[in-house]
């Protein structure tokens, strides 16, 4: 499982959104309060309530998002947890990692 969390000093990614109507300095500004955890990689038979568990042991989860394949509405490997918290997401990615 890979849990990524924007980093202040040394960003991994120079990806932009230019659909975000954001400037790419505004875009920056937002990521770095970011609260929100991609979790990519997941076997396609991780449930909800087992991801719910493990990332609820890291501080209070916001929201959870799964994503799930359109036609037969299985898990499709990825997932979107935000945190109340951003240190609760710092706190996610180093433990879980």
């Amino acid at each position: 499982m890979a849990a990524q969390l924007y980093n202040d000093l040394e960003p991994k990614s120079a990806y932009y959104d230019r659909h975000s109507s954001l400037s790419r300095d505004e875009y920056a500004d937002i990521l770095k309060v970011s609260t929100t955890l991609y979790v990519g990689n997941l076997s396609f038979y991780t449930s909800e309530s087992q991801l719910l568990d493990l990332f609820g042991a890291c501080g209070k989860v916001r929201n959870f998002v799964m994503g799930l394949n359109k036609n037969e509405k299985t898990p499709c490997g990825f997932c979107f947890v935000e945190f109340y918290l951003r240190e609760d997401a710092a706190r996610a990615v180093d433990l879980l990692n």
